[in-house]
C-alpha cells in the first residue's frame, strides 16, 4: 500500500509538473491543447508531441490506482482470513492465538513485509502511533503483537495487549509443538525451557487479572528463551504522577517473577502513602541477562561489567519510552537498582546521553560501575545510596571489579538509612529502609544517613535503625 500511494504521489506530481491535470478519478487530460486548430499543422505536432506522455502518465496512474486496490482488497481478505473473534474483540488473547498461523499465512499469501516501526527512537514511535487511524492501530496489533509489545515508546495499554497475544500465541505453539520453524536450531532443552518459562509468565499474569485498580498488570516486555526475560508494570506509567523501575540483579530468572512483583508492590504501597494522593505506578525490568548465581560462567558474569554494559543501552531506551508514553501531565522518574541492578543503573546513566531520572536508588551495590556520583550525569544530589549493615555484597564483595563503594563519602551521593539486615531485606513491610526507599519515589526526601561518618548514628535515631555511611 506505502509504495503505490507513493508511486501515485509521484506519478501525480510529474503530471502537473509538466502541465497535465489529473482529476479526482485519476483521468489525466492535457488543458495546454484544449482549443488549439486541429486543422493547423503546428497544432497537430504540439498534440502529438504531448500525446506521448500524456499515455505514460495515464499508464503510470492507472497501475499505481491499480496497486492501492490491489493492496487494499488484499489486506481486507487477508484480515478476514482471522478468525472473526481477533478482529471484533482484539483483546481475546485466545483467538488471538488461535489465528496467530492464519495471520502468517496470509501475510505471506499477499506478500506483506516487516512492519516499518521506528523501534530504537521511543519518540519517534510515539509520534509514528499518534499519526495511526484507529483501523491502523488495530490491524499492526492483530498482525504484529511481538513487534507492537517490544516498542518502546508505545502506550502501556497497547503493549500489554499486544505483548499477551503474543505470549498466548507462543504457548500455544509450544505446546502443540510447532517449534521447529520458530525457534530453528534449539535443542528439547532449550524449546522446554521456553515452555517452562511462559507458563510460568502466563500464569503470575492471569492471577494479576482481578487486581483492584491502581494494582493491574501491564506485561512491557517478555522473551522465554534461556533463563527468561519479563518487564511488568503495576499501574499505568502513562498516567502516572510518580513512575518507578525496579532493575533486578544476580540470579533474577523467569522463575523469580513472583518475587520481583512483590518487591514492586511493597514499593508501590510506600510511595503512594507519602505521595500525597498522587498516582505512582511501578515497574520490573528484568529486560538483560542476569548475572547467573551459580554454575560455570557465574563467578566471570557476576565479577564482570559486560553483562551491565549490554544491558545499558536498553535500559536508557526503556526509561526514554516510558516518557515518550505519557501523557501531558507530570511525571516524576526514578530508577532503582538492587545488587548487580546497581551495576547495570550506573553503566546505563554513565553511557549516552544519561538515564533521563529525577532520582536513582541503588541497595545492596557491588559498585555502579562508575568512579563518582558525578559520573552519572545527574545531580549528585539525587543519587541515593541503602546498604544493611550485614549485607555481604555491599560490604564485603564491593570495590572488587564493579567500581568503588558508593556509600563512601568520596563517591558523593547521598546514603539514606536501612534497618533491615542481609541482602534481599530492603523491601521488607514496616521497615525504615522501606519508607525510605518510597519517599524517594514520591519525590520527597528520604532519612538521610550523613554522607561524612565515624559510625555514630545521627541524633534522635536508634541504633539498630541505622546503617551509616562508611567513612
Amino acid at each position: 500500500m506505502e509504495q503505490a500511494q507513493t508511486d501515485l504521489r509521484n506519478a501525480v506530481q510529474s503530471a502537473e509538473r509538466n502541465r497535465y491535470k489529473v482529476d479526482d478519478d485519476g483521468w489525466v487530460s492535457d488543458p495546454t491543447t484544449e482549443g488549439l486548430p486541429r486543422q493547423s499543422t503546428d497544432a497537430q505536432q504540439i498534440i502529438m508531441d504531448r500525446s506521448g506522455p500524456l499515455g505514460e502518465y495515464r499508464g503510470r496512474i492507472d497501475d499505481a490506482l491499480a496497486d492501492a486496490r490491489k493492496a487494499s482488497n488484499d489486506g481486507k481478505k487477508a484480515l478476514e482470513v482471522l478468525n472473526g473473534d481477533i478482529l471484533t474483540d482484539p483483546l481475546n488473547r485466545d483467538a488471538a492465538a488461535e489465528s496467530a498461523k492464519d495471520a502468517e499465512q496470509a501475510m505471506k499469501a499477499i506478500g506483506l513485509q516487516d512492519p516499518q516501526i521506528p523501534k530504537d527512537d521511543p519518540k519517534a514511535a510515539a509520534e509514528w502511533w499518534k499519526a495511526l487511524s484507529p483501523e491502523e492501530r488495530r490491524e499492526y496489533e492483530t498482525l504484529y503483537p511481538q513487534q507492537i509489545g517490544a516498542t518502546d515508546g508505545l502506550p502501556t495499554e497497547t503493549r500489554n495487549d499486544a505483548n499477551r497475544a503474543a505470549l498466548a500465541q507462543e504457548l500455544n505453539r509450544l505446546r502443540e509443538g510447532n517449534v521447529r520453524d520458530a525457534y530453528p536450531g534449539e535443542d528439547s532443552g532449550a524449546v522446554n525451557k521456553r515452555l517452562w518459562n511462559a507458563i510460568k509468565l502466563s500464569e503470575r499474569l492471569d492471577a494479576g487479572d482481578t487486581a483492584p485498580e491502581g494494582k493491574e498488570l501491564y506485561l512491557l516486555g517478555y522473551d522465554t528463551s534461556d533463563d527468561g526475560r519479563a518487564i511488568i508494570a503495576q499501574g499505568n506509567p502513562d498516567t502516572a504522577a510518580h513512575t518507578g523501575i525496579l532493575v533486578p540483579g544476580t540470579g533474577t530468572t523467569m522463575e523469580s517473577v513472583p518475587g520481583q512483583l512483590e518487591r514492586i508492590d511493597h514499593l508501590q504501597d510506600s510511595a503512594v502513602e507519602q505521595s500525597d494522593g498522587e498516582s505512582v505506578a511501578m515497574i520490573t525490568w528484568l529486560g538483560y541477562d542476569a548475572p547467573e548465581a551459580s554454575g560455570g560462567d557465574a563467578s566471570l558474569s557476576v565479577a564482570g561489567t559486560g553483562r551491565a554494559e549490554d544491558a545499558a543501552p536498553d535500559l536508557r531506551q526503556f526509561v526514554a519510552g516510558t516518557q515518550a508514553a505519557h501523557d501531558e501531565s507530570p511525571s516524576h522518574t526514578t530508577v532503582l537498582g538492587h545488587s548487580y541492578g546497581s551495576s547495570v543503573l550506573g553503566a546505563a546513566a554513565a553511557g549516552g546521553e544519561g538515564l533521563g531520572a529525577d532520582d536513582v536508588v541503588a541497595v545492596g551495590s557491588p559498585g555502579m560501575t562508575v568512579q563518582e556520583a558525578d559520573d552519572l550525569q545527574m545531580d549528585p544530589e539525587h543519587v541515593w545510596i541503602g546498604g544493611a549493615g550485614d549485607d555481604f555484597i555491599s560490604n564485603m564483595l564491593v570495590g572488587a571489579t564493579l567500581g568503588p563503594d558508593p556509600m563512601d563519602r568520596e563517591f558523593g551521593g547521598n546514603n539514606f538509612v536501612v534497618d533491615t539486615s542481609g541482602h534481599s531485606g530492603y523491601w521488607d513491610q514496616g521497615s525504615e529502609s522501606l519508607a525510605n526507599q518510597g519517599a524517594i519515589l514520591a519525590g520527597k526526601p528520604p532519612s538521610e544517613a550523613p554522607k561524612e561518618t565515624d559510625g555514630t548514628p545521627p541524633p534522635d535515631h536508634e541504633q539498630d535503625q541505622y546503617a551509616p555511611g562508611r567513612p
